[in-house]
């Protein structure tokens, strides 16, 4: 039910004066509104809002225009074309076996016969707002030339250029090319055509090319100020139609409808009354069907055969035909009385009607804008807040390192142990070079010293350093990457995103320059001076007097023992070799160095890459807020005036 029901039965009961004065009152208040919201045609996606209240205010205003709008439509086949024709006494719609009308056309009385083209190439949204402002052109409102996206083309009425304007080639490349938009006619006319009196012939609204599809249809079905529906004996109220009606209830409830059934006497064999039966069945089939939309036919239901009245004209010494004619005039005289007697109350009531069923529609489309601004601002809040507790933690993110650090101190214990048996092997394989090949003196003991700290250097390196499976470092960046002070903020940190529709924090950035780590075990032992070889870290001088195969291996045994640790007996104490004291050391300080560059950097890496993925996310959303935020604020000064101006009329 209608939100304005009441004001409506309230309208009814209304006097000529008490309308006048009832629609002043809608007049003022819509333009008051108009007045006051210029600037939402300025915000975007409130275009529609502006739009609304236009034609609110021209709504208000139609009654000033004087202009009276027939419409006339039915099914096609229906005779709506020799209907026009006859009205218009003139060959102003196409009659054809084929579907002819396919383009919309206003009638007109005028000085000259004429039929002007009104083209459009603008896309189907502003071709409706278009038919629109043509018709507001005709109320008065608008002229036609400032309409923009137009094209007015100008000829004579003749059966070839009305063929041309309002007809269409039945080849698909020539329908998806028409851009006509609208086609005006202007001829002498007849009774239905004076006073200002517009007839707008429509399509069929079950035809092929132009059917109930068009969007136009709703435009001029919340304009019309009378309706001619007209049906035949084989073309009767159909789904179709049943659809138009109902768009005619929602956006033009209070527009008068007249019903003309027109006879087709195919069945010729059949007796009168049959043929008045099926007639009548016909009739009061379609009756109902419009009172099931509330539109009462009392007094404006007729029946005529079209074909007849049309072919009076030519076969004048046929009686029945010229018996139809004279009915027709009877129709024409009645139909013109009703309109012209009473247009001034038919019009006040139409317009009234239509003026508060533009003002649902601002009100729904209104109220739809705010709610869906407020889902919007909700969804908004609440993932600002998501975020920002979100970025609040990842600030709040903690590395003191001190698990770290003792984790990489078990590992590299781990290493030096592995150092210690690579050393070792190469001392025994020392130890046995020694053996086989004797005492050679000092320069052959020397390299062999050499060798042995040379290749055990080689093989730590090419083990740990080098190789890209046990690099220590590449090992330690890898357990950079799963540190327990965050992973289990990443975690929910990305489900969040992930229900957002955000990319994800799927893995920590390899840093590219890792910090070296070198070393040359013979710094352990210093070999230049055979002869009095020290033990840097312990400072006790290794005289070897001679070079026999056991001082060889016990020189051999006193490198080792430098490079992995001396364990002094007499003591009962571990001293550390080089190994510890040095490459450990060097190890230790690069990966501790590694952490100390790379885990501050991991958390700002987390913050940024939040930040953007809530900056990405709420422009999304929103992608400008402050003009958001102005468009809410005008939304509810609209509702405030809407209602403000539904309260004005209860």
């Amino acid at each position: 039910m209608s939100k304005y029901k009441f004001i409506e039965e309230k309208v009814e009961t209304m006097s000529l004066p008490e309308l006048r004065v009832f629609l002043n009152i809608l007049k003022n208040k819509s333009q008051e509104l108009m007045s006051t919201l210029e600037i939402a045609g300025r915000i975007k996606d409130l275009e529609i809002v502006y739009k609304s209240i236009q034609k609110l205010t021209n709504r208000a205003s139609e009654f000033d225009g004087g202009s009276f709008l027939i419409l006339v439509v039915g099914p096609v086949k229906s005779g709506k074309s020799t209907l026009v024709n006859l009205i218009a006494h003139a060959h102003v719609s196409p009659t054809h076996f084929l579907e002819c009308t396919v383009r919309p056309s206003i009638i007109s009385k005028g000085q000259e016969e004429s039929i002007t083209s009104i083209f459009s190439t603008a896309d189907k949204v502003k071709k409706v707002e278009q038919f629109d402002s043509v018709i507001d052109s005709l109320r008065g409102f608008e002229k036609l030339e400032n309409i923009p996206e137009i094209g007015i083309e100008k000829k004579e009425l003749n059966d070839i250029n009305l063929d041309a304007c309002v007809s269409l080639a039945l080849e698909e490349s020539v329908i998806n090319a028409d851009h006509t938009l609208v086609t005006s006619i202007t001829t002498s006319g007849g009774e239905l055509l004076k006073d200002n009196i517009f007839l707008v012939d429509m399509p069929g609204l079950d035809g092929g090319y132009a059917n109930l599809d068009n969007p136009i249809y709703e435009t001029i079905s919340q304009r019309a100020d009378f309706v001619i529906f007209v049906q035949s004996s084989n073309s009767a109220i159909s789904k179709v139609s049943n659809r138009f009606l109902k768009l005619l209830q929602e956006n033009n409830p209070k527009v008068p409808v007249c019903l003309l059934h027109n006879v087709f006497e195919a069945a010729y064999w059949h007796s009168e009354e049959e043929k008045q039966a099926v007639i009548k069945a016909q009739v009061e089939f379609a009756e109902n069907e419009m009172g099931r939309r509330n539109f009462q036919l009392k007094g404006s239901i007729y029946s005529l055969n079209l074909g007849k009245v049309a072919d009076a004209a030519s076969y004048e010494g046929v009686e029945n035909l010229q018996e139809e004619a004279a009915k027709f005039q009877e129709f024409e005289k009645d139909l013109y009385g009703k309109v012209i007697s009473n247009s001034t109350d038919i019009r006040l009531r139409s317009v009234i009607g239509r003026t508060l069923n533009q003002l649902e529609k601002l009100d729904n489309s209104v109220s739809d804008l705010i709610g869906k601004q407020k889902a919007i601002d909700e969804e908004y809040r609440a993932a600002a807040a998501s975020f920002d507790e979100l970025l609040h933690q990842a600030n709040e993110l903690g590395y003191d390192g001190g698990d770290f650090r003792k984790m990489v101190q078990v590992y590299i214990d781990d290493d030096l142990k592995e150092f210690v048996e690579i050393v070792k092997e190469y001392y025994d394989s020392a130890c046995n070079s020694a053996y086989a090949g004797g005492a050679k003196g000092k320069e052959a003991t020397r390299a062999l010293v050499t060798k042995f700290m040379t290749d055990s250097s080689a093989a730590i390196k090419s083990k740990f350093l080098d190789s890209h499976e046990h690099s220590l470092v590449r090992q330690y960046l890898r357990k950079l990457s799963n540190l327990k002070d965050d992973v289990s903020f990443i975690e929910k940190m990305n489900a969040f995103l992930k229900q957002k529709g955000c990319m994800t924090f799927d893995s920590v950035s390899q840093v590219a320059d890792f910090p070296m780590v070198d070393f040359d075990l013979q710094g352990a032992f210093d070999v230049k001076n055979i002869n009095h070889p020290t033990v840097p870290h312990i400072g006790i001088p290794n005289p070897f007097g001679t070079y026999s195969i056991a001082e060889i291996q016990h020189f051999l045994k006193k490198a080792m023992e430098c490079i992995t640790g001396i364990d002094h007996t007499h003591t009962g104490r571990t001293i550390k070799g080089y190994l510890q004291l040095t490459v450990g050391k060097s190890i230790c300080k690069a990966a501790n160095d590694l952490y100390d560059q790379y885990v501050p950097v991991r958390k700002q890496r987390i913050i940024d890459f939040l930040e953007r993925q809530k900056e990405a996310y709420l422009g999304e959303l929103v992608p400008d807020k402050e003009e958001f935020d102005r468009k809410d604020a005008l939304l509810r000064s609209i509702n405030t005036q809407v209602q403000s101006f539904k309260d004005s009329i209860r």
